[in-house]
């Protein structure tokens, strides 16, 4: 995957994620109870994590090694 379509595909998981979060914060029903609350809050969960997952594709760590990984380094 070329590093633009990953960009692309990260910012719109990212979109997704916070509109997910935004509508759970102040969209739902307030009266959701029982096992709808405890699915509000897995829904939640799994936003956050589609955002996390979202910034790692959008900004890969690629370094190689840092300075002290150098060889010839004293």
């Amino acid at each position: 995957m070329s590093p633009g379509s990953r960009r692309a595909a990260g910012a719109a998981s990212a979109l997704v994620g916070l509109t997910v979060a935004v509508w759970l914060a102040l969209g739902p029903p307030a009266d959701w109870e029982g096992g709808m609350r405890w699915l509000r809050h897995g829904l939640a969960l799994a936003s956050l994590g589609v955002i996390v997952l979202a910034s790692r594709s959008m900004f890969p760590d690629t370094r190689k090694g840092t300075e002290e990984d150098r060889p010839g380094r004293v």
